[in-house]
């Protein structure tokens, strides 16, 4: 009977144990931060490219290839910090995917008492989602966050339920919104790494993109009010190369920036968080990102394809990784069949595996 007790005394603390142990594997698992980025190819000039490197002032900071998703740079990478109205940028991404562009819409009550930087709205005034959506991306209003939030999902509170689930659907593990302007509260947050991944999404939209471009635009409301709308990206209007994104500041955020580059052959994304020395910081992330890499294709939309079976598999987007400048990889394929399944494709730059992508069927 003894031996019975502590054998069933062992059993309840195992139990317990492997519970306890479940649930705090569950918990880190849903926390910790998890790698969404593309390895880079160096070759033998890993360690020379990190050495050239530039100095960054801000507190938390990630330059990414804006087509592989490979980072290039990361400082605190992970930590989770505010990011004032670099939030708009997901509060778009919703609108966008949720709404139509001539959509018009009647200005709540409540969008006139919201704080911070505004484009003035008044009650009952009709005005497009379009407008609202410049109204947000280059002037930063908040009460345009507002109304656009309460027009998509009927109130501010389930409007920030979009937001979150869709963080969650992109694995923005360091991530959480608690309002759709960014003004700042103790649970709305997210770290340099995972806006860099929204933003390398988000500018996937064309709209979206076309909208964070735009230097300056004139709103129209039904009412006839005209509005002027200035980006408050400095570097939009004096480097050649940006083509976005969202900048934002509060006193507990400090200067974040977000912005967009291209030559028109690479693309890059910067992220700078809590940074008092924003402008300069991303024009020497971005000098660095184009004079040491650069995206190379590793499968072209629609001409990447094979025939197994008399069936043709094709690559329904482009697939790219990123490589140092100097370097001119052989690439090589690997592909996984099962007849049913679709076909899974590794690739690889000289023997170095580089990513993975699928091949679906097509007629």
């Amino acid at each position: 009977m003894k031996n019975l007790i502590i054998l069933l005394i062992l059993f309840v603390l195992s139990a317990i144990l492997s519970l306890y142990s479940s649930s705090f594997k569950n918990k880190r698992a849903k926390g910790l931060p998890q790698s969404v980025f593309a390895p880079v190819y160096y070759g033998s000039s890993f360690d020379e490219l990190k050495s050239l490197a530039p100095y960054v002032s801000a507190r938390s900071a990630v330059l990414a290839d804006a087509k592989s998703g490979a980072v290039l740079f990361e400082k605190n990478a992970y930590e989770r910090l505010p990011m004032a109205s670099t939030t708009k940028i997901m509060t778009a991404k919703i609108i966008l995917s949720k709404t139509s562009l001539s959509d018009v819409v009647t200005i709540p009550k409540e969008a006139s008492f919201i704080e911070g930087s505004s484009i003035y709205l008044k009650e009952g005034e009709k005005i497009s989602v379009k407008d609202l959506l410049y109204g947000l991306l280059l002037e930063s209003g908040n009460d345009a966050a507002y109304t656009l939030a309460v027009f998509c999902a009927g109130s501010e509170e389930a409007f920030v339920c979009l937001m979150n689930e869709e963080a969650e659907k992109l694995k923005l593990y360091d991530t959480h919104f608690t309002n759709p302007h960014g003004l700042s509260s103790e649970n709305h947050y997210t770290s340099a790494r995972d806006l860099a991944f929204l933003t390398k999404n988000a500018m996937e939209n064309e709209l979206f993109r076309e909208i964070v471009s735009t230097k300056t635009y004139v709103s129209t409301s039904l009412g006839g009010v005209k509005r002027y709308f200035s980006n408050h990206n400095r570097l939009l209007k004096s480097e050649s190369d940006i083509i976005g994104v969202k900048t934002g500041y509060t006193k507990a955020a400090g200067r974040c920036l977000v912005t967009a580059a291209s030559d028109g052959k690479s693309e890059y994304i910067a992220v700078t968080l809590d940074d008092r020395d924003d402008w300069r910081d991303h024009k020497n992330l971005f000098s660095f990102a184009f004079e040491n890499y650069r995206s190379i294709c590793a499968a072209k939309e629609s001409v990447f394809a094979i025939y197994l079976q008399n069936r043709k598999f094709a690559c329904t987007e482009s697939v790219y990784f990123t490589s140092g400048t100097e370097i001119e990889p052989t690439l090589s394929y690997t592909f996984v069949f099962d007849g049913e399944t679709p076909v899974f494709t590794e690739f690889y730059a000289d023997g170095a595996k580089m990513g993975k992508f699928y091949l679906s069927e097509v007629s």
